[in-house]
């Protein structure tokens, strides 16, 4: 009996140790994907990235391509820094999240019990040539929940050109702050202008997560980049995930290229990529500020697949991840819905592309995606640094070479 048990555990531990070894980097065949990326560079499609595949909770790709400043002919490494941007509006409904756990707040609480300046907000009728503006009383207040899922009415300047017209003349900062301006003083004018509609009557992608990051700072008693690094960059491990960068780092900062007319590709005339290294900030965007590396993103991503655990640590609760990930709104939804921050696809998404339903992502201004599909096992990071973004479908290409190389 003893000899029959060590052969049935002898053989237990083979199977176990194979499937290890099912999932190491030398079974998989990366090829095609290094050519993609070789070839993006070769024909200026992209200046460089930074790419990152995980397969059953195991690293299994993370290579850098092309340049960080190809002008200075420095080559992308692979703990290259990047600006998240929008990227960073997860990490904001995480905070959220936690907050509410603490009883300190309720995501169907009114914004104003916490930031009085949104009491009685305005419906926009007209934009007038002065940029001026006719409004009415909008029929509800603001909640907690719209803004997480972009239905409060409050957009952004470069995607509606009437309202850009009010946020130029107000001085409205839309993220990458480059002043001595603080979070709290950019959110009042933020809470001057109108809305766009009625809250939570439809869908309008905008600032709401920068009044979510003063929300933050109003509940918890910290400034939104020390509450975010306290409670989220610390305990999931992410030491090269910053705000401001420190000097020693700045030459990782990838510089932000767009294609020029001769087919190549120059430095970006988008005016305010220097504010991570901007040491004297007190304006943290609760939307756009975060820069960081592919690892460091995808420690992220590995807490919230595993139910917000990471190194031992709860960042979030189960009940939370699950809220933060499942639909919160049917606004806008076509292949995806919207949970908190993040797009999530469902049936129809899952049968007319490439994710699985329940597959989630998160993406950025400057041409920054991440995404994790639960069913498949499978999360990737791929970080560009492009305004405006390339136009050559480097995120679905590599998408489509991630699915093909799982299941080779």
């Amino acid at each position: 009996m003893k000899i029959n048990l060590l052969i049935s555990i002898s053989i237990v531990v083979s199977i176990l140790l194979g499937c290890k070894n099912n999932y190491s980097p030398e079974n998989y065949h990366f090829s095609h994907i290094d050519s993609m990326f070789n070839a993006a560079v070769l024909n200026n499609e992209i200046p460089g990235a930074v790419a990152l595949i995980s397969h059953h909770d195991q690293i299994i790709y993370h290579k850098a391509f092309g340049y960080n400043t190809i002008h200075d002919n420095e080559r992308q490494k692979v703990n290259d820094i990047f600006r998240l941007a929008s990227m960073t509006k997860a990490l904001t409904a995480v905070a959220v999240l936690q907050l509410q756990e603490q009883g300190k707040l309720h995501v169907d609480d009114f914004v104003h019990q916490y930031l009085p300046e949104f009491k009685e907000p305005q419906l926009l009728i007209e934009v007038l040539p002065d940029s001026n503006f006719v409004a009415q009383a909008a029929k509800s207040e603001i909640t907690i929940h719209q803004l997480l899922t972009h239905t409060s009415g409050i957009g952004y300047g470069f995607q509606d050109d009437k309202y850009n017209a009010l946020i130029l003349k107000n001085n409205v900062s839309e993220g990458f702050g480059f002043d001595n301006r603080t979070s709290r003083n950019n959110i009042k004018k933020i809470a001057a202008l109108p809305l766009l509609h009625e809250p939570g009557e439809a869908y309008t992608y905008g600032l709401s997560f920068d009044v979510l990051g003063v929300l933050i700072e109003e509940v918890s008693g910290l400034r939104y980049d020390d509450y975010i690094t306290q409670y989220i960059l610390t305990p999931c491990g992410m030491s090269d995930s910053y705000f401001i960068i420190p000097e020693a780092h700045h030459h990782r900062l990838s510089t932000v290229y767009e294609p020029n007319e001769d087919g190549g590709l120059q430095i970006a005339s988008y005016a305010d990529t220097t504010y991570p290294c901007l040491t004297d900030r007190q304006f943290f965007s609760g939307g756009a500020d975060l820069c960081s590396t592919a690892k460091d993103y995808h420690l992220f991503l590995q807490m919230l697949g595993n139910s917000g655990t990471i190194n031992g640590q709860q960042v979030l609760g189960p009940e939370s991840v699950h809220a933060m990930l499942s639909k919160q709104s049917s606004l806008a939804e076509e292949n995806s819905y919207q949970g908190y921050a993040a797009w999530v696809t469902n049936k129809q998404g899952s049968q007319t592309g490439l994710t699985n339903e329940g597959t989630y992502g998160f993406g950025g201004f400057f041409d920054t995606y991440s995404w994790t599909d639960p069913k498949a096992e499978i999360s990737a990071v791929l970080l560009l640094q492009m305004y405006p973004n390339n136009k050559h479908n480097i995120h679905e290409q590599f998408q489509q070479l991630s699915y093909e190389l799982i299941k080779e």
